[in-house]
């Protein structure tokens, strides 16, 4: 940076010490006009324009954008406003989504969608800057830890406990499926055979050593509970390491205990809690590869480990590739000095990822079933043009209902599955793929809107922290807010699954968390359980590492970004499929914050 650039910059930051009162109550202003457009109500309300309520926010909001704009650093205003206008985009175009059921047309209405989160920047960028600009005091005392032992036994009574609650587990739809082809010996590999053969091996042992399936779902719920119980406590002694003083590795183990959709996660039988385990784990890994490089190259146990959680990833979710593709290429960029070395290592992982799979299906002789994952959002496009189209003919409804067995009543705007998952002509689609794909690409040209909203309308959850879209079950369609499936789904007894409960108040409370969504009445506790802060907190990691100047470190957030990217384009933005990140990203935030070696800079 030359001297006159400095010179220029210097006395910018002059003039906003100087003028801080004025500035802080223009951009006090500005937030006040654009936040009815931010809010998810209906935007001629007074409440931010002439209502006692907004004039005290105002006045209260005025005196932390002073102290920015006079403290905080030159650096830190600017990212903090980057991230403001992100965060502001999402709630503005959010809110537009939740009120009208989609986009307003016109002019007047893209002008608006643009003009309020930039009106909105000064103000919410002054306060994130708080952010960029925090640095934890040092630790006086000598570093107290907490035996990794004690973390691991806190984490799994607590799942233990919601097990009983719970008991003998929360068993997922995709269950009937898995253990249908591990008892019948057909399998398909639509369902990852390593995790049916895992799910149906346990279930197996615990029937055969108590003699019921329900002693073999409980067999598996324990099982699981206890390896996530295993990573997660591994998790937070990394933490450990990197921190001062124990406070925050408590309050991320609590984390992990106590809120009810880890518990949750923990006892059933998807695929997503093991998963969500190793991405944790492998951000974590990558963690470790950034603070030394040589030392993960120097290491043939490192390098093993870090190709065997990228094989299990694998083992575990199809689209685990989303995860640990993203975790090859941080290596890869990593090991910059050796990059031989460590592309050798990325390759011997990825080759084990594809080969080891693949070995799976051959060794059990898997069926090859068409996967409907990638039709999610063509489908939704389709069926919403059918459902809210004014200029549609009889003959084109018609059409499009034709793929969709004639349930476009089904469409939902935030669940894709009714869609492209049980009214989707798929064997039609497997004859002639092309008509469908003439058809979704001349209503495209004709509904560009609508296709834009049915995108927008399917993933809104993972970036509108206001949206509560999220709290959407597949248990039914008439239950519009269950945040997880907290019952047992095969009521008509196909399966001789005894589900009861030993911990009944408790059974009650998470049920009211993951059922009956109370949380979404109060400020805070909403947000912890929404998918979409997760995603913009990971942003706000990012951010903040680019900030400090520790690209580097940056770099172990790829994997979760890459989960994010994945389910813009999934069959809706449900908990399990948000649950990588939302284990993810508290660990990253306590060291991105708490760290030393990642704030040196601040």
């Amino acid at each position: 940076m030359t001297t006159t650039t400095c010179a220029r910059l210097e006395a910018l930051r002059g003039l906003l010490r100087r003028f801080s009162l004025p500035l802080a109550l223009l951009s006090a202003l500005l937030l006040a006009v654009a936040a009815p457009y931010l809010l998810p109500a209906n935007p001629d309300s007074a409440v931010f324009r002439s209502g006692t309520l907004g004039l005290i926010l105002l006045l209260a909001a005025v005196c932390p954008i002073r102290h920015a704009l006079e403290h905080s650093s030159l650096r830190a205003l600017v990212f903090g406003c980057i991230f403001a206008l992100i965060f502001a985009l999402c709630l503005g175009l959010g809110s537009e989504l939740v009120i009208y059921d989609g986009l307003l047309p016109g002019m007047g209405s893209l002008l608006r969608r643009v003009a309020v989160p930039v009106m909105a920047t000064p103000a919410l960028g002054a306060l994130a800057s708080f952010a960029f600009s925090f640095a934890p005091r040092p630790a006086k005392k000598p570093r107290r830890t907490i035996p990794a032992f004690a973390l691991f036994l806190l984490i799994a009574l607590c799942y233990t406990a919601v097990l009983l609650a719970f008991f003998p587990g929360v068993i997922s739809y995709d269950f009937e499926h898995e253990i249908r082809q591990f008892t019948t010996g057909v399998y398909e590999a639509a369902h990852p055979v390593f995790h049916t053969l895992f799910l149906g091996t346990l279930f197996a042992i615990g029937e055969k050593l108590f003699g019921s399936m329900t002693a073999g779902a409980a067999m598996y719920s324990v099982v699981q509970l206890l390896l996530l119980a295993a990573m997660y406590a591994w998790a937070c002694g990394f933490v450990q390491k990197r921190v001062h003083g124990p406070v925050v590795t408590l309050a991320l183990a609590a984390g992990f205990a106590i809120l009810p959709f880890h518990g949750m996660m923990a006892i059933a039988t998807a695929k997503d809690p093991l998963f969500a385990g190793l991405c944790v784990v492998i951000v974590l890994l990558l963690w470790e590869i950034a603070e030394n490089p040589d030392a993960f190259l120097a290491s043939k146990f490192r390098m093993i480990r870090f190709g065997a959680v990228c094989l299990l990833m694998a083992l575990l979710r199809h689209n685990a590739v989303f995860a640990f593709g993203p975790a090859c290429l941080a290596v890869v960029i990593l090991c910059r000095g050796k990059r031989r070395r460590a592309l050798l290592a990325v390759v011997c992982a990825l080759a084990a990822c594809v080969l080891v799979p693949k070995g799976f299906e051959l060794a059990v002789g898997a069926q090859k079933a068409p996967s409907s994952e990638m039709m999610s959002v063509p489908c939704q496009q389709l069926m919403r043009t059918a459902a809210r189209a004014d200029d549609l003919t009889p003959e084109e409804y018609d059409e499009i209902s034709a793929w969709f067995s004639g349930a476009i009543n089904r469409y939902r705007p935030h669940c894709a599955d009714p869609a492209k998952g049980g009214n989707f002509d798929f064997a039609r689609y497997q004859q002639n793929p092309g008509s469908f794909w003439r058809l979704y690409a001349e209503h495209a040209v004709k509904h560009p809107r609508i296709y834009i909203e049915a995108f927008l309308e399917n993933c809104v959850g993972l970036w509108n922290p206001d949206d509560i879209s999220h709290a959407h079950s597949l248990s039914s369609e008439e239950s519009d807010y269950i945040y997880l499936n907290a019952v047992y789904p095969f009521e008509d007894g196909r399966y001789p699954i005894e589900a009861g409960t030993y911990l009944r108040p408790l059974r009650r409370l998470i049920y009211a968390f993951t059922h009956n969504s109370v949380q979404q009445k109060y400020p805070v506790l909403a947000q912890i359980f929404c998918p979409a802060v997760y995603v913009l907190a990971l942003l706000l990691i990012s951010l903040r590492l680019g900030f400090m100047r520790r690209g580097r470190l940056a770099l172990c957030t790829l994997p979760l970004w890459g989960i994010a990217l994945s389910l813009l384009f999934s069959a809706g933005i449900f908990v399990r499929y948000a649950y990588p990140i939302m284990a993810g990203v508290p660990v990253l935030l306590a060291l991105a914050f708490f760290a030393p070696d990642a704030q040196s800079n601040v």
